[in-house]
């Protein structure tokens, strides 16, 4: 659907493997490594396991693998391994072409016509080799035989080798006490991670570079040709990361939506919004705040019933009502009309395209798990909020709280109870003693990272943002002290929350703080 309108030649992100899409990193590099090792040591090698978590390219790493086989190798591929010992027998013979003629298809008959096969292949100088993906799910007389099958040798060598590769939960089997003797055979294990972060920009970058069409588009928007490896912007790609740490499986289901989301909003730029609402398309099981919500709904049904009863109280006049449906009211009377505070959060989650129902009833930040964005609770003015340049939720007096969506030089206007209020600086002071709200995204290495991990983060933003992809680390605590001036912060050129706030708002692509005209306002009056 999108493939034209990003200049591809083909769905960068499909879930079936594809050799022209293979990216190999450092990790799945040594893993490779291992597998070859283990079949290329002179038949010595008795069994290998690779394991690694659902998604992290185990079945695609052995399809490379066999495609680098020699020729003099014999290899059977075993998909199903839920299988009896006669079965995976028979398995083995439909993948080596030989036949159980004579046999019966009984158990000791089909292991010495196996036997008599491997002795052949081997005076040939052939050697043969078993693969059993999903092997976590192998019964355990089918891993009794597979060890007796190892049995099969000569005086020196090994006649069939055997490639285990499974889930986490085999290193678990092949820890039990009964499994000991098999255990004891496994003489090559390696364990696949996930991709790292720059792993995972390169990952992406890689396969929208292979999907390129042969000609490039001009974006409509910067009027620049878009290559495709850079149709993510950095922020975008972070999020990807943070989303699905680093799994190739859900990178690629992500990607795609995210592309997918963008076409639908004709953007040219898969941006930070974008994967957030492919995310929440996509998060389609019961999660934590769902459980959260089914407890809320009597609270949130004597809320309504509340508001309800206060709206008709109030009794609002024609007037009124008509300035509602222009979603604009001028203050004349400086009263702020607040809606219920989850109403503000959620009109503020809504302008980050965060998922849709999330709640929170509390002035105070939500919870990074809750959003997952971090928030910044802060006291100061309005022209702080100014250079943040991003809208905020300002906690008032009454300990109500609003959402701040544009500025001019005397003019703020807030989301209240009936729509936009516009009100002066001077008497939203009256209702607001400085204490505000600001979500912004926050990368991974934030978190959990090491200072390292945190400036090099930094280096990145800061390259983006400079517009210097050379800018070098020895200059970073420059940079960050003239980027702290710029921005009214403290030029100490400590990488802290604030500056991190500050650096994160800037280089990724949230809503953005409206200006207002003097002009303009005097004509809605």
């Amino acid at each position: 659907m999108y493939l034209d309108f990003f200049n591809l030649s083909k769905p960068p992100f499909s879930i079936t493997p594809d050799p022209a899409f293979v990216y190999l990193s450092e990790n799945h590099n040594e893993s490779l490594a291992h597998l070859i090792y283990g079949v290329t040591r002179g038949g010595g090698a008795g069994f290998v396991q690779l394991t690694g978590e659902v998604g992290t390219g185990k079945t695609t790493l052995c399809r490379l693998f066999l495609q680098q086989l020699p020729n003099d190798t014999h290899a059977a591929l075993i998909l199903n391994p839920n299988q009896s010992p006669q079965e995976l027998l028979l398995a083995i013979f439909r993948e080596f072409d030989l036949s159980t003629y004579g046999t019966g298809k009984q158990l000791d008959a089909l292991v010495n016509r196996l036997n008599e096969q491997l002795l052949s292949w081997w005076e040939d100088g052939e050697n043969a080799l078993v693969i059993i993906d999903e092997a976590q799910n192998l019964p355990q007389p089918t891993l009794e035989q597979l060890r007796l099958l190892t049995n099969l040798e000569t005086a020196e060598h090994k006649l069939l080798q055997i490639i285990l590769i499974g889930q986490p939960e085999l290193k678990a089997t092949m820890a039990r006490k009964d499994l000991r003797q098999l255990a004891q055979r496994i003489t090559t294990r390696f364990h696949l991670l996930p991709l790292s972060r720059l792993e995972t920009v390169a990952y992406i970058r890689h396969r929208m570079k292979v999907s390129a069409a042969s000609d490039l588009t001009t974006d409509k928007v910067t009027s620049s040709i878009t290559q495709p490896e850079t149709v993510f912007t950095q922020a975008a790609l972070y999020a990807v990361y943070r989303h699905s740490r680093g799994v190739p499986r859900l990178i690629n289901i992500l990607c795609d939506r995210a592309l997918l989301v963008a076409y639908t909003r004709e953007s040219q730029r898969v941006r930070y919004r974008h994967v957030h609402k492919a995310r929440a398309e996509l998060n389609d099981t019961p999660t934590q705040l769902g459980r959260r919500m089914l407890t809320a709904l009597p609270v949130l049904m004597g809320l309504f019933a509340l508001l309800v009863w206060y709206l008709f109280s109030q009794n609002p006049s024609p007037s009124d009502a008509r300035k509602t449906n222009n979603q604009t009211m001028i203050a004349k009377d400086p009263v702020i009309d607040p809606p219920p505070i989850n109403v503000s959060w959620q009109r503020y989650f809504k302008l980050w395209d965060l998922e849709a129902g999330l709640f929170w009833p509390h002035p105070d930040c939500p919870d990074t798990g809750l959003t997952g964005m971090a928030c910044y609770q802060k006291q100061g003015n309005l022209g702080q909020i100014v250079s943040l340049n991003t809208p905020v939720i300002l906690q008032l007096k009454n300990q109500s709280a609003v959402l701040l969506t544009a500025l001019s030089d005397t003019q703020a206007v807030i989301s209240g109870r009936l729509g936009e209020q516009t009100i002066s600086h001077q008497a939203l002071n009256r209702h607001w003693l400085g204490h505000y709200r600001v979500l912004w995204p926050i990368a991974p290495e934030l978190i959990d990272g090491t200072i390292k991990q945190q400036r090099q983060w930094a280096l990145s933003v800061a390259r983006l943002l400079s517009e210097q992809p050379s800018l070098q680390e020895a200059s970073l605590t420059d940079w960050i002290k003239t980027f702290q001036q710029q921005n009214g912060l403290q030029a100490d050129g400590i990488i802290g929350r604030e500056t991190q706030m500050a650096m994160a708002l800037k280089a990724y692509d949230g809503p953005q703080l409206q200006t207002l005209s003097t002009r303009i306002l005097k004509d809605n009056e």
